[in-house]
């Protein structure tokens, strides 16, 4: 048996296909329907001459597209990093409120929710009126695979608009935004429709994974409290599930999302870091060096760097957030070597913090991380992510396409019935010397260094 797994990335789109592991990658269009039309000839390329059982879908958050009277998109993808909401967020926060949005969905307020960017269109564009239905970008790949519209539970969470106990659409914050023509919402581990179009078997089961970054956790074997998964791409997520959705007002105060999980059983908890990967590649390119060199770089690992950085270009989104902060981007350096050494001890160092907060708030001893993303590739920075993480056990999940396995994955657990194995995982083995080193002193003084005092909204 065969199962195709896609996920509709930020920057990438991938389909693969199980157990022959054959990966394909495009670029991500920001046009709808051509997101619909490249994912349509991926899957038909991987899976020509296979008999595929089952596909799986997941995907980003935050980002989608309004459709017309004839489900036309009305204007590109809108993603979580266009933000054109801006001024209808603070004025949410006037009309709702931070605390209370918080208590119904789990969120922080912030521009990148579709609620706030359906009140822009309201405000600025006469497409809302014209708007037929929301679709997020996997939405558009279940209809234009089956005809039909769906949302997945974690993708529903996202919108700013779902009340987390009940699992249903707040109609309060519905009408706010103005916007009430959503798909249903699609619950975990079920089949969620059936093909109809050429491109594979008519009747081959479809099911909507949801949220990328939890479908790839869930895929690395994180599913049980103290088990954190470290998300690395671009951006940086650590995702920390939980017994159920926890919606104490502390945790928006530290930066930290909270939500239903991959399952649709258990709660998580998500911090994210904007400024990870893409940092990595900004900085690189500023000083006019590739990936080659940056593994010589960070080939050698001893002590953490005596240079400490606070690695956020934009402000910090978590833990403590603070719009304050500004790593220079193009700001020069004595030793571009040893600034990178720096700046990759530094999210590393990050990413415990993250971690750290989750499992505090939550009340959950942290026992293990598994990293997975395209950054796994280098392996100076998982060894210094599992010196920086403590003492506890690290491992990492090669490859650059974990949420579209994921995604398969969870297909073929759904249409068979039969319990999914995780995805392979990798012990990063470091000396026990240099974890004392890591955890000590340096690490007090990172965290000294960028947790200033602060006043949170």
């Amino acid at each position: 048996m065969s199962w195709l797994g896609i996920d509709i990335g930020t920057t990438n789109t991938k389909v693969c296909l199980l157990p022959e592991g054959r990966i394909r990658t495009v670029p991500t269009p920001t046009d709808a329907a051509a997101l619909q039309r490249e994912t349509l000839h991926l899957i038909a390329e991987v899976g020509d001459g296979q008999r595929i059982e089952g596909v799986g879908l997941s995907g980003m958050a935050e980002t989608g597209v309004p459709l017309g009277s004839e489900l036309e998109p009305l204007t590109k993808l809108i993603t979580w990093r266009d933000q054109p909401g801006v001024d209808q967020a603070a004025r949410l926060a006037e009309d709702i409120g931070h605390q209370a949005l918080f208590a119904r969905t789990g969120l922080r307020l912030s521009a990148k929710l579709p609620v706030t960017t359906w009140r822009w269109l309201a405000d600025t564009t006469s497409f809302l009126r014209r708007t037929r239905l929301w679709a997020g970008a996997p939405d558009l790949v279940l209809a234009a695979l089956t005809g039909t519209y769906a949302t997945h539970l974690t993708h529903a969470q996202r919108y700013g608009v779902l009340d987390l106990r009940r699992r249903t659409w707040d109609e309060e914050l519905l009408a706010w935004g103005g916007l009430d023509r959503l798909p249903d919402i699609a619950e975990p581990f079920a089949i969620t429709a059936r093909t109809t179009h050429g491109v594979l078997p008519s009747g081959t089961p479809v099911v909507l994974c949801g949220h990328d970054h939890l479908v790839g956790a869930w895929a690395a074997g994180v599913r049980e409290p103290g088990e954190v998964a470290d998300s690395l791409g671009t951006s940086e997520a650590v995702v920390t599930p939980s017994s159920a959705p926890v919606l104490d007002d502390v945790l928006r105060l530290q930066g930290i999302s909270s939500g239903w999980y991959a399952d649709g059983r258990r709660g998580c908890a998500i911090s994210g870091n904007g400024a990870a990967g893409g940092l990595v590649e900004q900085r690189l390119a500023y000083f006019d060096r590739d990936y080659r060199w940056l593994v010589e770089v960070l080939d050698h690992v001893g002590p953490p760097s005596d240079h400490v950085i606070a690695p956020y270009p934009n402000g910090r989104q978590a833990p403590s957030p603070d719009p304050t902060p500004r790593y220079d981007v193009r700001g020069a350096a004595a030793d571009p070597a040893e600034e990178m050494r720096a700046l990759v001890d530094a999210l590393s160092y990050h990413a415990r913090w993250m971690a750290e907060e989750q499992t505090r708030l939550l009340g959950i001893e942290w026992r293990s991380t598994v990293a997975l993303g395209g950054p796994t590739r280098l392996d100076g920075w998982m060894r210094r992510k599992a010196l920086a993480s403590g003492g506890r056990d690290f491992a990492v999940v090669h490859g650059e396409a974990t949420a579209a396995e994921g995604a398969a994955l969870m297909a073929a657990e759904v249409v068979s019935g039969q319990p999914s194995v995780p995805l392979e995982s990798q012990v990063v083995k470091v000396f026990p010397q240099l974890v004392d080193q890591w955890n000590g002193e340096a690490w007090h003084r990172f965290h000294k260094v960028v947790s200033e005092p602060h006043r949170p909204t």
